[in-house]
């Protein structure tokens, strides 16, 4: 029989005992949120609740003593947790460092275990080597002028030094060298060239164990934010968004802020996604740099693989470990890069489970600059499931120390909205997830709209050149690639212009870039200014590059479930026949959206469609990116279309070749054509869409 409960309702008539109350989902919603509030309530407090929610006084005070009490049981149980995989850990090095001590292996390759009589040779070696150096230092020291040095700094303190006296060597309880018994096979080592280096090795090792240990330091860290919500997260009444409890956050992993300054703040996320690719290929690719930007083109700038400390398992990369530099950049060049040295680790929990783990590191030995954004332990965690699918669950755990401020107009988009948080990555890899699909079907799809794509080849060969396109775009859109500051100015419109020599980059024209880009706010939503600009009959309006005239789109090639994530070859009717053709792709996502497009000639844009390698073709991109103005709420419907309330911030941005490598040198009234374009363009659309005010 249950135990009474006070304050329950009974089922009929059970004498002294009632069964346990359970309160409806929006009181427990209420209550949960007053506790966030004030866990400790005083009588006064305890009275308002119970009269705003209809319960009595004890009901109200056993609610908050359970909430109390079952917080410190998880806690405990955490602790506790973590307690045991630190004392496992511990005992594992423990092993492992004795399994290392009974089997020594040879210092310079790191191969079978040493003889005592080969050890006791190869230290007798280092000690005659140290002797004949010593006197040879001491020879040529009165004929050269030569100080010689009473102690070399080295990284292992063990080596004897060379102006160590050889009694001291005896003191260590060594053996008394004899040359005349191991001068052959000295003079053999020195002929071959084989002495050993065991200072690289050593550090080497050191080096690897400590990265090791980091990384695995960080994946614990990383499962627990993956796998638990309470006490970690909650979520947001506001949006359903996760948030983190900082003070449980602290409790258990007792974290120093890395960052300090007025500006400095941490940024965390949470959200998961099903995405069309399998695991094992989605861990590959996040493994290889080039493929990891390819996968993230409008997040990642660029990244760099520094090095492999471990490659992993050949079947499926468990283990492995390497050091990474990155550069991320979204949306405009108002928003600050942001660059990352961290290391990246894989590690396989089970049978078609992958977790992916970021930390970051030191890089002040890497770099003259100071990055202001550290990576606290982050990544994901892949689970395959059935029909080449795969859920990702995401975690970004981000400090950021704003020295270089974001532009008032992208402040609350940044710092409120987390915009480089959880959402926009598994929104990113959902949305590329579904092109690559795209881009790997056998036959040419119905969805497509158009003739002019024949083949399958062709159809390949426009889907990589646009990817390029975007890659491109995105990568240009901070704009911090700049050889001519004087010329970097904004004028009273908002334009800012630079000018950049590109003599490195293989795909894009060689000779002197002119960047302009500007941004600014519509009160319209996103999807709304979206439609608008990518609409072909309305574009006449504000492309310069229509003539006036409504243009022809000759082929649509689907890249996603989304209408408007799809890649136009589009024909501008010119009254003078021009032979131009422009190259599009757009799309959109719950956080907003993005197009690109590149003019090419016809005889360019033949050479794609016949399938032919894009890779050397140039590209100098132009295009919009729209997100929401970080006001309000912007949630994801069914349709995954963005959602019908807020403002837009909108940032344009136009490339142009201004001089050939031959004539390099910048006209300043073609500066400010372009710029007078920019400016005429902005409110064309402004005009369009009923926003001039």
């Amino acid at each position: 029989m249950r135990p009474p409960i006070i304050g329950g309702s009974g089922r009929g008539n059970q004498g002294a005992y009632s069964y346990r109350h359970r309160h409806d989902p929006v009181t427990v919603a209420r209550l949960e949120e007053m506790f966030r509030e004030c866990a400790h309530p005083d009588e006064n407090r305890r009275r308002q609740i119970s009269e705003e929610l209809g319960l009595n006084l004890q009901q109200v005070k056993f609610w908050f003593q359970n909430k109390k009490t079952q917080i410190k049981t998880m806690s405990e149980r955490l602790d506790n947790n973590a307690l045991r995989l630190e004392n496992e850990r511990i005992q594992s090095e423990n092993l492992i460092m004795r399994e290392t001590l009974q089997n020594v292996l040879c210092v310079p390759c790191g191969g079978r275990s040493l003889g005592s009589e080969e050890r006791e040779l190869y230290l007798q070696t280092l000690r005659a080597e140290n002797i004949l150096l010593t006197q040879e230092a001491k020879i040529q020291a009165p004929n050269h002028g030569i100080n010689t040095p009473s102690r070399t700094p080295t990284l292992d303190q063990n080596i004897p030094l060379l102006s160590q006296d050889i009694s001291a060597l005896h003191e260590d309880n060594m053996p008394p060298l004899d040359l005349d018994k191991n001068l052959e096979a000295i003079l053999e080592m020195l002929d071959k060239d084989m002495l050993p280096q065991p200072i690289m090795s050593q550090s080497t090792d050191m080096e690897k164990s400590l990265m090791s240990q980091i990384a695995n330091t960080a994946m614990e860290e990383l499962m627990k934010l993956l796998s638990m919500n309470e006490p970690f997260w909650f979520r947001s009444l506001h949006d359903g968004k996760f948030i983190l409890q900082s003070d449980s956050y602290q409790r258990i992993f007792r974290r120093s802020n890395c960052l300090s300054g007025p500006h400095a703040r941490i940024e965390s996320s949470k959200d998961s996604r099903v995405v069309n690719m399998g695991g094992a290929q989605l861990v590959e690719m996040f493994l290889n740099s080039d493929k990891w930007v390819n996968l993230f083109p409008t997040i990642v700038k660029k990244a760099q693989t520094i090095q492999v400390f471990e490659s992993g398992l050949l079947a499926n990369r468990n283990g492995a470990l390497q050091l990474m530099n990155a550069e991320m950049h979204i949306l405009s060049h108002l928003v600050p890069t942001r660059e990352f040295h961290f290391l990246r680790y894989c590690k396989q929990i089970e049978v078609g489970v992958w977790a992916i783990g970021d930390v970051s590191l030191d890089s002040s030995n890497d770099k003259t600059t100071v990055s202001h954004a550290w990576r606290l332990p982050s990544g994901c965690l892949i689970q395959e499931m059935t029909h080449g699918l795969c859920r990702v669950s995401w975690v970004e755990h981000v400090e950021v120390d704003d020295k270089i401020q974001t532009h008032q107009l992208f402040r609350d988009v940044i710092i409120g909205d987390n915009a480089y948080g959880a959402e926009r990555w598994v929104l990113t890899l959902e949305r590329m997830c579904e092109r690559l699909a795209c881009a790997s079907a056998n036959t040419i799809p119905n969805c497509d709209v158009g003739g002019v794509i024949k083949s399958r080849e062709g159809r390949r060969s426009i889907m990589h050149l646009a990817h390029r396109m975007v890659k491109t775009f995105c990568r240009t859109l901070d704009m911090q690639d700049n050889n001519f500051p004087h010329l970097t100015r904004i004028n009273n419109g908002g334009v800012r212009v630079s000018v950049r020599m590109n003599n490195r980059e293989p795909d894009v024209p060689k000779g002197m870039i002119l960047s302009a880009a500007t941004s600014f706010w519509l009160p319209l939503s996103p999807q709304t200014v979206f439609d608008y600009l990518i609409d072909n009959k309305e574009r006449a309006k504000w492309e310069a590059l229509w003539y006036g005239n409504p243009g022809l789109e000759l082929q649509r090639i689907s890249t996603g479930s989304n209408p408007g994530n799809c890649i136009s070859i589009l024909r501008p009717i010119s009254p003078n026949g021009n032979n131009t053709t422009i190259l599009q792709e757009s799309y959109v996502d719950a956080l907003g959206s993005m197009i690109a497009y590149a003019v090419f000639d016809m005889e360019t844009m033949n050479f794609a469609l016949r399938g032919e390698d894009t890779s050397q073709l140039l590209i100098l991109p132009s295009g919009f990116t729209i997100s929401w103005d970080g006001q309000s709420n912007a949630l994801e419907g069914q349709s995954g279309q963005v959602g019908k309330s807020g403002g837009s911030l909108v940032t344009l941005m136009f490339q142009l070749l201004a001089s050939t490598p031959t004539r390099m040198e910048v006209d300043l009234e073609f500066v400010g054509s372009v710029t007078s374009l920019v400016s005429s363009t902005v409110e064309k659309i402004k005009g369009a869409l009923n926003c001039s005010n």
